[in-house]
């Protein structure tokens, strides 16, 4: 009969408690150091505006009802967007906060790797201290801490790693409540990530490794598990459908996906061990051209992994174990269904490295074990230059989180797409930098004619400059791939309304409007264009709409609702109008609007008192109407 592995049965080993808390401060100041260019470091241009910049929702505490209810791109993560409001309501929203929460949250998780690792392995010390160093420090991680937006990823990986913590306990007391604790963690890193439906599975692969398959009770046990991870997934599914984060799907045929999902599992383990070239965003290969040779490489990779796997699963659980952990925990991300338009993303592999990350330690203790504790000067050596080298690496792959500018030249410089180059383009237009902006918008289309956001940012300039019929230009073709792109509409109408093109104008805005009946901007268009075209009824309805929906600028709404009444000749209604204007915001050209329909509905006096007022607040009168009321300067 042939011995259990030791991985089944591990031996363990006389460690103090303050020994462990040593190897653990140690790695946190590392993860500390590695991590400290995120100190200076602000917002970014990619999701940030609407995870806090400009989400309103999170920026009052009476909006908790909307914070824990409504999905935020296409992710339903209500205890990540409860924790990002916190952080605002604490910080005001100065992003130096939000960064200093998530490099928190970090050392929290390294400390629970520390520890689920130390108890999977039977109280091994080195394998619990590198598996955590490298969780730590490695810099296919940088992205989760440094970026505010991947706070889902951290809170998510808390609950989860907290969760298998006490099912190691559970394995040991066979308690009922400590499953039911294991429960809730589940529970709680479901609401800050729906990645977390796959943690039944991590469950079984624990069970794989503690020889707990054959038993019928393991299944039984994770029925509830399952049931809720069922939940879960319709409810992401269905939330994900309606924010359109399958588009790029139907854009790929089969066989290409299934390229994408063998590429993915390949380069996180390449990227593991060579983590050089390491960028925010690596786009999926153009559509309709011939894949690379690397991804027809990758279904090769795969299966030596398979293979790997079945030569181990008996004889050396721990490779195995390691296989199956990787494995489950990158299921979701695998691009064989594309979900967003990346191909890979750093982020993505936050836990599943745990599985490569558990191998390199228990061969590491091995050698130690064999050693006796005694490590070779070139063993050393070769550990802290490792440790350097991520660190380094690490520090360097922050710093390129600093700012937008600093995150896409990275993106540019090591994978070029559209995406990089149209995000680029936005934060040199909101610096000013109109050339370089229209540089980058156009090298995003000329990479990809279907990049909407370049198109819609491009064809905004050429409108600012004037150039209308480029500008209509942009708008179509941004339409013609985005039917449903309600500010695409709005924006070409203004500039047909430029040319003259009322008729167009007013058919792009009717198709804003019934895209998005709440837009307040279509109905102050068409409300314009109707002001221009004498249509001044409509004018009238569609500036009352926007009053409706617009609180701010009611005022401004008021002073057009009066000058269409002034037009139509209804002056009482007109003064009417206004004086709501005034009483809102006492500008004025306001009092000299009231002033005209005064003096036209035969008040001389009130009308003289107004002009007075107005001239007070600098405007400059139409010199007939002031010599009509007797004011000539």
């Amino acid at each position: 009969m042939k011995p259990k592995p030791a991985a089944v049965k591990p031996v363990p080993e006389k460690v103090t408690n303050e020994n462990l808390i040593l190897y653990l401060a140690i790695i946190i100041v590392l993860a500390i150091i590695t991590f400290s260019p995120v100190f200076n470091a602000g917002f970014v241009n990619w999701d940030d505006d609407h995870y806090v910049i400009r989400n309103q929702t999170i920026q009052s505490a009476a909006n908790i009802g909307k914070i824990i209810r409504e999905p935020v791109l296409g992710n339903f993560h209500p205890l990540t967007m409860l924790s990002l409001a916190v952080d605002y309501w604490i910080s005001g929203g100065k992003p130096g906060w939000f960064h200093i929460v998530n490099l928190l949250l970090h050392l929290v998780n390294i400390t629970l790797v520390f520890f689920f690792i130390y108890k999977l392995s039977g109280q091994k010390k080195w394998i619990a201290a590198i598996t955590a160093l490298l969780f730590a420090i490695h810099p296919l991680h940088v992205e989760s801490v440094a970026w505010i937006s991947e706070r889902k990823d951290l809170l998510y990986s808390m609950f989860f790693l907290g969760g298998l913590i006490l099912y190691l306990d559970y394995l040991k007391k066979n308690s009922r409540a400590t499953l039911a604790g294991v429960f809730f963690l589940f529970l709680l890193s479901l609401l800050s990530k729906p990645a977390a439906v796959v943690f039944p599975l991590v469950l079984l692969a624990i069970d794989f490794y503690f020889d707990r398959l054959k038993q019928g009770r393991t299944y039984i046990e994770k029925i509830p598990f399952f049931a809720l991870s069922i939940l879960f997934g319709i409810i992401t599914l269905q939330v994900q459908k309606e924010s359109g984060a399958y588009s790029d799907a139907a854009l790929f045929p089969l066989a290409s996906r299934v390229l994408f999902g063998n590429y993915g599992i390949m380069m996180y383990l390449i990227k593991t061990f060579f983590p050089f070239r390491l960028c925010a965003f690596y786009p999926f290969p153009a559509v309709n051209v011939t894949l690379p040779v690397v991804y027809y490489l990758s279904v090769l990779f795969t299966a030596a992994l398979i293979v790997l796997f079945v030569i181990t699963v008996k004889r050396r659980k721990e490779i195995a174990f390691a296989l199956l952990f990787y494995a489950i925990n990158l299921l979701l991300v695998l691009q064989f269904f594309p979900v967003g338009s990346a191909v890979i993303a750093d982020r993505y592999s936050y836990i599943p490295l745990l599985g490569p990350f558990f191998l390199i330690g228990y061969y590491i203790q091995q050698y130690v074990d064999i050693k006796k504790g005694k490590i070779s000067f070139i063993a050393g050596s070769l550990m802290i230059v490792v440790v350097l080298s991520l660190v380094i690496i690490s520090r360097k792959q922050a710093s390129t989180w600093k700012d937008g500018g600093t995150l896409w030249d990275q993106a540019i410089k090591v994978a070029p797409s559209s995406k990089a180059y149209a995000n680029r383009g936005l934060i040199f237009k909101q610096e000013g930098n109109i050339k370089n902006a229209l540089e980058m918008f156009s090298q995003a289309i000329a990479m990809d004619a279907l990049e909407t956001d370049a198109l819609i940012n491009r064809a905004n300039i050429y409108f600012s400059q004037q150039k209308y019929i480029s500008a209509i230009d942009d708008y179509t073709r941004c339409i013609a791939v985005e039917p449903e792109n309600r500010l695409a509409f709005e924006n070409r109408a203004a500039a047909y309304l430029e040319t003259g093109m009322a008729d167009s104008a007013l058919h792009d805005l009717n198709r804003a409007v019934e895209i998005d009946p709440a837009s307040v901007n279509a109905y102050k268009l068409r409300g314009t264009l109707f002001l221009r075209t004498n249509r001044y009824p409509q004018s009238i309805e569609d500036y009352m709409k926007c009053i409706s929906l617009d609180a701010e600028r009611k005022d401004e709404y008021w002073y057009w609702i009066g000058y269409s009444y002034d037009k139509m000749g209804y002056l009482p209604e007109a003064v009417d109008a206004y004086s709501k204007a005034i009483a809102l915001s006492g500008r004025g050209k306001y009092y000299y609007a009231r002033a005209g329909s005064y003096y036209r509905s035969g008040d001389i006096s009130k009308a003289r008192t107004d002009m007075k007022k107005a001239l007070g607040l600098g405007v400059q009168g139409d010199p007939e109407l002031m010599k009509a009321l007797g004011m000539v300067p």
